[in-house]
This record gives structure tokens, sequence and C-alpha cells, in this order.
């Protein structure tokens, strides 16, 4: 049984080990055992209780001391309201900024959801508490970052061992716990401070009640092209299983030569090939013709991102001039249905098969794409799952998995471009963000072996998407 010691924290002139620190919140009831209903509804056997800390000071003082221990950071919030004064207590130690989450808006003022000052793409450590599901903490990472901050761990005093960790690690959240109840039980049945018998029925509990709240395991690619409606989109998801490739370049040359170019270099790498028509000074059909001969030569799909928004008759007019070669291409939600419909009839015009890309959320500094306009987006297209193929997007907004996500914006190196793009790599996009497709421009189009470079970005985020992706 370990004791005082290496393992502590130092409380004034006394060195608090981990066992010392148990048996105190033991002492001041923040842990207790009998039957008690969980929010879920369930009885449990145990109950933790670390409110009461706010009423011992120098337990408090302590309890931040070994969160810090655990993890520490630059930019802290602590989930409300139990881990508010904790989170605090930490800042003022280590001299760290703080930015406080609110579980409602006010009604008046500013009417912020979180206050403080932080700069774009900011890492923010998250301080819990207790974690059982990682809900609370999810949803605080999921604010945190909607409001432009970077979220990768989570400090947590006491881990339920319930399926949190595992919960918050597939959402791109790394849990650091100073005590799990493994830990708690066996310290306190050493100082025979509770019965074996009432340690026995804890574990018991915990390990038949162990739920995961987190984003589920995805589907796999062959359940997923039985789940979609859109013919485009079962091709994605068909080109991403044979390629074992879940990368879309973003071709922003401006010479059709230059495109077609590149284009020749990153074909066997990708799935998707994003290109802007209307930024080629010299596109013709034939350009068009070639743009189609490679992507049947290399298994690629073709999107252009146009991003239509306007009457359903103008965005007709506009998107025929592109449906006849792309498979794919983005629309704004601001237009409405009527978009969808320009799309489809443009499409239905020239023979061809075209799925709508809705723009819910962006990747620039300072977008309006959020909150009632996202939402719209969503509901839009998982209502026109005929003619929508997908959402762009940065983080899992529908769980309707028979639309793909694809998510701008990532790059291996830079976390931004000196300009309004805010950057994350192929790891967040696809662990943090819920991306099925990362785009990435610069990151290749901008190296001097652009092939190396497409097979390397295709190599992490295939890599990790598969970590999610049931075989």
């Amino acid at each position: 049984m370990a004791s005082n010691g290496s393992n502590g924290v130092s409380n004034g002139s006394h060195i608090m080990s981990i066992e010392d620190f148990i048996l105190e919140l033991g002492a001041v009831e923040a842990v207790k055992f009998g039957s008690f209903k969980l929010k879920s509804g369930l009885q449990s056997p145990v109950y933790f209780d670390l409110r009461v800390l706010v009423s011992y000071p120098k337990l408090l003082f302590t309890c931040a001391k070994l969160l810090l221990q655990a993890k520490s950071g630059s930019l802290m919030c602590g989930v409300p309201y139990t881990a508010l004064p904790i989170a605090t207590i930490m800042a003022v130690e280590v001299g760290a900024a703080m930015v406080v989450r609110r579980k409602e808006a006010k009604d008046y003022g500013t009417k912020k959801m979180v206050e403080g000052v932080w700069s774009e793409g900011q890492n923010c450590l998250v301080v819990e508490d207790v974690v059982t599901t990682g809900g609370s903490v999810a949803d605080t990472a999921k604010l945190l970052r909607e409001h432009g901050m970077t979220v990768t761990d989570c400090v947590v005093l006491l881990d339920r061992e319930q399926g949190a960790t595992a919960s918050l690690a597939n959402k791109g959240v790394t849990v650091h716990s100073v005590v799990t109840v493994s830990k708690v039980l066996e310290v306190l049945t050493y100082h025979k401070k509770i019965t074996v018998e009432m340690a026995d029925k804890v574990r018991d509990f915990l390990s038949n009640n162990q739920t995961v709240t987190a984003e589920p395991i995805l589907p796999s690619l062959q359940e997923r092209i039985q789940l979609a409606t859109n013919s485009v989109t079962k091709r994605v998801f068909q080109i991403m299983m044979e390629k074992e490739s879940n990368l879309c370049v973003a071709v922003d040359s401006k010479t059709a030569g230059e495109v077609l170019s590149v284009i020749e270099k990153v074909g066997p790498h990708v799935a998707i090939v994003k290109l802007h028509q209307d930024v080629v000074t010299d596109w013709t059909h034939e350009t068009e013709k070639q743009l189609m001969t490679m992507g049947s030569k290399y298994n690629f799909l073709l999107f252009e991102d146009r991003k239509l928004a306007d009457i359903g008759n103008t965005v007709r007019l506009q998107a025929e001039r592109v449906v006849g070669w792309a498979d794919l291409v983005t629309v704004h939600g601001v237009g409405g249905p009527g978009v969808l419909e320009g799309v489809m009839s443009a499409a239905k015009g020239k023979g061809r098969d075209v799925g709508s890309l809705i723009v819910a959320e962006m990747s620039s500094a300072g977008n309006l794409a959020k909150g009632e306009y996202t939402a719209g987006c969503v509901a839009m297209g998982e209502g026109r799952k005929d003619a929508v193929a997908g959402f762009i997007s940065q983080s899992r907004l529908s769980k309707d998995y028979g639309l793909v996500q694809m998510t701008p914006g990532v790059n291996l190196v830079v976390a931004g471009d000196g300009g309004d793009q805010r950057y994350v790599t192929p790891n967040q996009a696809v662990m943090m963000r819920g991306a099925d497709i990362v785009i990435v421009g610069r990151g290749v189009t901008g190296e001097e072996d652009q092939g190396a470079a497409a097979a390397m970005y295709k190599e992490e985020a295939w890599n990790t998407y598969k970590q999610k992706c049931c075989q």
C-alpha cells in the first residue's frame, strides 16, 4: 500500500499524498456510500459530492495543486459549476488565463455563452471534478471549439471509470485524472473506512453500468453506402473504400495547365479533387474533358467549390456551367431549398448525377456560419438526401451517416495562413471535428513534391479514420 511521500502535493508545510487526500475526501463526506439516485435514474452505492470542497479551503487548494500536477495549461475553463472555483485557484497558482462557460446565455447585455479573452486557435484546458460519461466535458469542449479555441485535454479530479475516458478520446479529448474510483476503494478499504463487501458492491455496480456517450464508432463504409440516398454520396464512400483514402486536395491554381499538372501528381492518392473554376483564367471545355478523364483514370470525384446561393432559377443557370463535369458542388443554405432544386434541375438537363454539399460551417475566422444558420442547414440537408451529398463543416453536425462530412482548413504544420484561415491537422479534423473527408490545399499544393505530400496526408488521415470506422 503506497504511503505518504513521492506521490503527493505540498499544502503549506505539509506534504499530502494521494492516500491522505482520499482519506480527507472521506472525512468531509465528499465521497459517500449507501444508496443514491443518480441523474440517470440508477441507484448507485457510491456518490461523489465534491461541491463540499468550497467549505474546506485548504482541501480545495490541495485539489487544485493535484490537478496541476496531472496537467496544466496557459488557458483554462472549469466545467460549471463545481469545477469553477478549482479552475480559478489553478489559474492563479500558475498565472494562467481563464474563460468561463455559461450554462445558459443571459437575456441582456452581451448574451455571451463564453466569457473572457482568448486568441484564435488557443488551446484551452478543460477542468472537471468528476467524470462518469464525459458528457459535460464534451459539451464544454464543443462550445469552446465553436468559439475558436482548440481543446485537446481535460484534467479531472476523479474518474468514475464508467467510460468517460474512452468516450472523450473519441471526441479528441485526452483525460488526465488525479484519482480513480479503484484507487479510492483501495485506500478506504485498507484503512477500514469501508468494508470489503461495500468495495465489491461498488466495483460490481461500475462494471455493470459502463456507458459511452461520445460519438459512436462510425458504421463501415459498406454500411454507409447502403444508408446513402444520393448516388454521388454512395460513390464517395465506395471510392474511400477502394482507394483507402479520405483525402480531398484543393487545387486553386490560376491556369488550366497548372491545375492539370497538380492533379496528375495527387490523383493516385485522393478520393476527391476540389476546384474553383472561376479562378482559372483559361478554362475551356477541353479542360473539363481532361479533368473527367483523369477522374476516371485515378478513380476520384471532381468537386466544384462554387458556393451557390441565390434563388432557384438563378442557381440553375449558374450550375449549368459546372454540373456537366463536376460530381459535387457547394451551396450555401441561405437561399433555402430552392438552391438544391436549382442544382438538381441543371444536373438533370445535363443527364448527370450531382450531389450538393451544404456549407454549414466555415474555417475562416469571424465567419457567420454558426448557430441557427448551421442548424437550418443541417435540417435542410437531412430533409433532402436525394439532392444533398453532405455537409462542409468543422464539426459532426448530423448523426445521419448516409451523409458525408467534409472538413476544410487542414494542414499538418501551421495554425493559420496569416490571414483569416484557421488550420487543424488531419488527426484533429477526423478525431475532434468528426470529418469523413479532410480537405487539404496549400499543405499539398505548396510543396515541391506534391505527390509525396498528398501521400503523407492520405496516410495520416486514413489511419486516423480507420480508428473510428467499423471494419
